[in-house]
């Protein structure tokens, strides 16, 4: 079966455990959770050593695993076997075939969990789409994605409420634009300002302690740079190469601003919407502000003048990658480009 975080979350608290788990998905901070959680469960404190199976997937074969599933449990219940990044598709022929004989025939005493971190099982081959079936069939297939902007916005909320701060539901969105929406950075930056704050978190609190990702800084440095704020757009490209933030990363991510005002307008313009350009994307915006930005963004310029953006861009982007000197003033001079830019009709 198909299990969502919620459900898989109660299965594991309940203890009402599957034989077999696959753990994959992008959201790698919440895969390793959810991977720790039935570590930690399955098998009671001080058992571990006879009952816990850890594997690395490219340092191990299917038979150890087998031979660890197929093992009787040591004064508990369970044994729980946990593979993390197994690269199934580069497993011999033997491997597989021993490998779907072991998915078939799962004991009910051991919980396999399959963490696929950064490997991924291709569904492309045969042998991928068979694993998936067998997993889906005896366990459970987990997609542990990242989470929403309003699910986001509310693990803030939750997490300040935690640790006696408060924060309110705006200010709690100021911060998930500001730090991203990377799970473990966020609880980071959740830590550092809820420990400079004595009750109330603000705006300025977030300002004062979180450091602010890239992404944000890039749309922060836009917007001044769309208010002819040269000035303040220039002090925030400091910022990032004070960060020692790589030339290339920076374009990088004008590029994708740019282009994401591009796609915004193009789209409301011929009378779709943006959930729709939302649901063509699905791996790329996860956000909804981060459209929304883009839309009210573009509106600074003609399709025409987006359009001389993106080339410019592209020829900076190309420049930059090409040579190792004076990328700083190349972005500086992109900046007057990119203003000049907003005047094509």
């Amino acid at each position: 079966m198909k299990l969502e975080e919620k459900t898989l979350w109660a299965n594991i608290k309940s203890e009402n455990y599957l034989p077999v788990y696959l753990i994959n998905g992008n959201d790698g901070y919440l895969k390793q959770k959810y991977v720790s959680l039935f570590a930690d469960r399955v098998v009671p404190a001080g058992l571990e050593a006879f009952n816990l199976h850890k594997f690395e997937g490219d340092v191990t074969s299917v038979d150890e695993i087998a031979t660890c599933v197929e093992a009787l449990p040591a004064m508990c219940e369970k044994t729980c076997v946990i593979v993390h990044d197994l690269p199934f598709g580069e497993l011999t022929e033997d491997e597989q075939t021993q490998m779907k004989a072991m998915l078939e025939d799962l004991p009910d005493t051991c919980v396999l969990v399959f963490w696929q971190d950064t490997e991924s099982i291709s569904q492309r081959t045969s042998f991928g789409k068979e694993v998936v079936k067998l997993i889906d069939k005896a366990g459970a297939v987990c997609t542990i994605d990242k989470r929403d902007s309003k699910s986001l916005t509310q693990f803030i909320v939750e997490e300040c409420k935690k640790n006696n701060r408060q924060i309110d539901f705006d200010t709690a969105l100021y911060f998930l634009q500001s730090v991203g929406d990377d799970m473990s950075n966020l609880i980071n930056e959740i830590n550092k300002v809820c420990f400079y704050v004595d009750s109330v978190v603000t705006r300025a609190d977030i300002d004062a302690v979180a450091v602010k990702s890239l992404e944000a800084t890039t749309f922060k440095m836009l917007d001044y740079l769309l208010d002819n704020d040269f000035g303040n757009a220039y002090k925030s490209l400091g910022i990032l190469f004070d960060q020692k933030t790589e030339p290339t990363i920076i374009v990088g991510a004008i590029v994708s601003s740019y282009v994401d005002m591009y796609r915004a307008r193009i789209t409301v313009e011929s009378g779709h919407s943006l959930s729709e350009l939302k649901s063509a994307y699905p791996g790329t915006y996860k956000n909804d502000y981060r459209l929304k930005g883009a839309l009210a963004r573009s509106k600074k310029y003609s399709v025409n003048g987006l359009r001389e953006a993106l080339e410019m861009l592209s020829r900076v982007d190309i420049a930059n990658k090409r040579t190792f000197s004076g990328e700083r003033l190349s972005i500086e001079k992109l900046f007057i480009d990119l203003a000049m830019a907003r005047r094509i009709k």
